[in-house]
C-alpha cells in the first residue's frame, strides 16, 4: 500500500512539473545556482532568507539536471514522494500501521505539498528532513538509543541547515525527548548537538533578517494570516470549487478529531496526542517569536508542522472503533485533495505568473538592432523576465537612443497587498493605461496572454528616452529608474 501511495505521489508531482515558468522566488534559485559556490554563498546572506543548504544540493542538482523548470524542480519533487513513507513510519509508531497508512495517503494527496514539490525552493526539503526526524523522534521517545537519536539529530540538523522555521517542529520533539529522558546521557548529546547547531546560524540569520525581505508579511493582520493556515493545510492555493471542497475538507477535519476523542483506543489517542502537542508546542514557539519582534508567519512557513498535525488528523480516521467511516472519510478528504491540486494544475488563473509569456510576446531582437526600451508597469526587478530575455538591465537615469518602446502591463486580483501565490505572486495591481503619447513614438500593436499585456511603440529613427521621458506617458507620480529597463 505504502508503494503505491510514493507512486501516487510521484506522478501528481511531476505531472506537468515544467508547466509553468518560473516566479520570482524560484528566478532568485534560478540564478544563483548558475553562479560558482563561492559567489553563491557570499550572495545568499544578501538575496535570500533561508539558510544555504538548499542552494548547494540544488547548485549540484541543476548540474546533473539542468536549469530549466523541470529539472530544476525535480529536486523537490523527488523530496515530495521521499516524504511519503517517512509520513508512513512516523504514523505508524506514534500511532498505529494503518494510521500510518492514512498519513501516507494524506501526504501523497495533499494539494499544499504537492504545490511546494514543484517549486525551486526549499520547503518540499524541509517537509522531508522535518518528517524524518519526526519518524526518528517517534522511535527516540520509547527507545532511546543511539541509533535513533543519532538519526533524529542529524535529521534536525539537516532541516535547520534547509529552513530557519524547522525550529518550530524540532523545539517541541528536543523538549519532549528531554523531558522523558533528560537523565540519559545520548538524549543530552543529541539535544546539545542539534541546539549548536541552531546557534551557529543565528549570526546569518539575523544578517538575512536586517534585508528586510521579509517584513512584507507582518504588514498583514496576524489574524488573517492564521486564518489562511488551515484551508491551506488542507486545500492549497485557489483550490478550485472552494465554496464546495473547502467546507467538505474543513467537516472531515473536525470529525477525525471528534472520532479521535470518542472511538480511538488509549494507545491511539495518545500517540496521537504526541503529534498535536508538537504541532500546538510549534505554534507556540511560532507566537513567542511574533512577541519577539520575528512576525514571519504565513503558512508556507509552517510546513514543518504539517506533518504532526496530519498524524493527529490520520490517528482519528484510524479509530479503532470507527474503521469503515474513518475510512471513508479519509477516502473523501484525498478525492477532495488531488481534485484541488489537478484543478490548480489546468487552471492557468490559479498558477504562478508566468513570465515566459512576455518574452514570447516581446520576441527576440533582430541581428545588429540596437537597445530597446521595456517598461514593466509597477515592477521594479529583473526577475524573473530577465532568465527568459537575455541581455536585460536596468536603464539608468540617462536611459539610451532607441527606436523600440515595449510597455508591459499585467492584471491581477485585488490583494490588499498581500498575495503570495499564484497568478498574482509578486504582482500588484496596476491600473491599464491603453495609450502612451510618447513623442516621436506611435504604436504599432498591442497583443496579450494570460495576465498580460505587451503594447509595442515604435519610433521611425532612435530616440533618447530615459525615465523620465517615459513617466510623462505614465500615470503615476514618479517614474523610478528601476522600472525602466534597456535589451541589449
Amino acid at each position: 500500500m505504502v508503494i503505491g501511495l510514493t507512486l501516487l505521489a510521484a506522478l501528481l508531482r511531476f505531472w506537468r512539473i515544467g508547466h509553468q515558468g518560473f516566479w520570482f522566488d524560484e528566478a532568485n534559485t534560478a540564478l544563483l545556482v548558475h553562479f560558482s559556490p563561492g559567489r553563491m554563498l557570499g550572495l545568499i546572506p544578501r538575496s535570500e532568507s533561508t539558510p544555504p543548504l538548499y542552494y548547494c544540493l540544488a547548485w549540484v542538482w541543476a548540474r546533473v539536471f539542468g536549469y530549466t523548470e523541470a529539472p530544476l524542480r525535480s529536486l523537490s519533487a523527488v523530496a515530495g514522494v521521499a516524504t511519503v513513507p517517512l509520513a508512513y513510519g512516523a504514523a505508524a509508531k506514534l500511532i498505529s500501521t494503518r494510521a500510518g497508512t492514512i498519513a501516507a495517503a494524506l501526504t501523497a494527496c495533499s494539494p499544499l505539498l504537492i504545490w511546494y514539490s514543484q517549486e525551486a525552493r526549499s520547503y518540499a526539503l524541509l517537509v522531508l528532513f522535518t518528517s524524518a526526524a519526526l519518524f526518528a523522534f517517534a522511535h527516540a521517545r520509547s527507545s532511546p538509543g543511539p541509533r535513533p537519536l543519532t538519526a533524529w539529530a542529524i535529521a534536525s540538523a539537516l532541516a535547520l541547515a534547509t529552513h530557519y522555521y524547522a525550529v518550530l517542529a524540532i523545539v517541541p520533539e528536543a523538549v519532549w525527548l528531554l523531558a522523558l529522558h533528560r537523565r540519559r546521557r545520548p538524549v543530552q548529546v543529541a539535544v546539545a548537538v542539534v541546539a549548536a547547531c541552531g546557534l551557529a546560524l543565528i549570526p546569518l540569520a539575523l544578517s538575512q533578517k536586517g534585508t528586510g525581505r521579509s517584513n512584507w508579511i507582518a504588514t498583514v493582520s496576524l489574524l488573517r494570516r492564521l486564518g489562511e493556515v488551515l484551508p491551506q493545510s488542507l486545500l492549497g492555493f485557489g483550490a478550485p470549487a472552494w465554496a464546495v471542497l473547502g467546507p467538505v475538507a474543513l467537516a472531515i477535519t473536525a470529525l477525525a478529531l471528534v472520532l479521535l476523542v470518542t472511538r480511538s483506543r488509549p494507545r491511539e489517542r495518545s500517540g496521537a496526542l504526541v503529534a498535536a502537542g508538537i504541532a500546538v508546542g510549534g505554534l507556540g514557539v511560532n507566537l513567542l517569536m511574533i512577541a519577539a519582534g520575528v512576525d514571519d508567519l504565513i503558512t508556507r512557513n509552517l510546513l514543518a508542522l504539517w506533518l504532526p498535525a496530519a498524524v493527529v488528523v490520520a490517528g482519528g480516521l484510524a479509530a479503532g472503533r470507527a474503521r469503515r467511516l474513518g475510512l471513508a472519510f479519509a477516502l473523501v478528504l484525498c478525492a477532495l485533495g488531488v481534485t484541488a491540486a489537478v484543478g490548480v494544475a489546468v487552471d492557468r488563473n490559479l498558477e504562478r505568473p508566468d513570465w515566459r509569456v512576455v518574452a514570447r510576446l516581446l520576441g527576440p531582437r533582430p541581428a545588429g538592432a540596437g537597445p530597446r526600451a521595456i517598461l514593466v508597469a509597477h515592477y521594479r526587478d529583473l526577475l524573473p523576465l530577465s532568465l527568459y530575455l537575455p541581455g536585460l538591465r536596468f536603464s539608468g537615469r540617462a536611459g539610451a537612443r532607441v527606436s523600440e518602446l515595449d510597455v508591459v502591463e499585467f492584471t491581477s486580483p485585488p490583494s490588499a497587498g498581500f498575495c503570495w501565490w499564484g497568478s498574482a505572486c509578486n504582482l500588484w495591481p496596476v491600473r491599464t493605461q491603453h495609450r502612451f503619447d510618447v513623442p516621436g513614438f506611435h504604436e504599432a500593436w498591442e497583443r496579450h496572454a494570460l495576465q498580460f499585456t505587451v503594447i509595442r511603440l515604435i519610433a521611425s529613427r532612435p530616440v533618447r528616452l530615459g525615465p523620465r521621458e517615459v513617466g510623462r506617458a505614465v500615470r503615476t507620480t514618479r517614474l523610478r529608474n528601476d522600472e525602466f529597463l534597456l535589451q541589449r
